[in-house]
């Protein structure tokens, strides 16, 4: 039976979701996934996103509680959820997700915004690129890359300083998506489980999150190597 959820508001002006079991939601699917089942992992996060969007009021405007450890699950399961999406090939629903959470989390601790300018770039949507490129920090690896793919959509050419910022500053990206294979070994899944997983393992679920991009771009891959 589908649970009773609610949104509370706070005395901070914040709001709390109530009744969703969102975080045990999300330990499940982290435990589905580190023994190997995706795909009942995505439907896992797909069901409790579902939930959660049903239990938005479309004419309210709610911006969640981090600090509540149930909202921040709920928005946390989102971002995952897009990610799965995005994963598959389904660019348009990851970004509407992701978009969502961006309007229920104003200040992006989940750096969704990031991940929307990628599917921006795949979508060719340059007006909303550009302002979501804003929101990403220009010291990041993803600020490089998503030049370097800008341009190469644009004008077919590569932006130098870009590349070479990759490979200088941003080594274990660059060499993740020079990569001719992307291991989800066990080390990789102890450490996607870890509150600070090293650089190797974020470039490595970078390129995971984002890899069905490449696949239907593999000459941009080509330039960046």
């Amino acid at each position: 039976m589908p649970r009773k959820i609610s949104l509370k508001p706070q005395p901070t002006g914040l709001w709390h979701i109530v009744g969703g079991g969102f975080d045990n939601i999300l330990q499940h699917s982290h435990d589905l996934e580190y023994d190997g089942e995706w795909e009942a992992a995505c439907e896992a996060r797909l069901e409790g996103v579902e939930q959660i969007l049903n239990a938005l009021d479309e004419e309210e405007q709610y911006t969640l509680d981090w600090n509540d450890r149930e909202s921040r699950a709920a928005m946390e399961l989102l971002y995952l959820s897009a990610t799965d999406h995005l994963s598959i090939g389904e660019v348009e629903t990851a970004a509407t997700l992701w978009e969502q959470l961006v309007e229920l989390d104003e200040e992006d601790r989940t750096e969704a915004m990031t991940m929307l300018a990628f599917c921006y770039v795949a979508l060719e949507d340059w007006e909303c690129l550009e302002a979501a490129m804003f929101d990403v920090s220009t010291k990041s690896p993803e600020y490089h890359l998503l030049t370097l793919w800008e341009t190469f959509r644009r004008t077919g050419g590569i932006e130098q300083n870009a590349l070479h910022e990759l490979r200088t500053r941003h080594r274990e990206w660059w060499a993740e998506f020079s990569a001719e294979e992307h291991p989800a070994d066990e080390k990789y899944l102890a450490e996607c489980q870890s509150d600070r997983p090293s650089q190797t393992t974020q470039a490595r679920q970078l390129w995971f999150a984002t890899a069905t991009l490449w696949a239907q771009d593999k000459d941009f891959l080509k330039k960046v190597k």
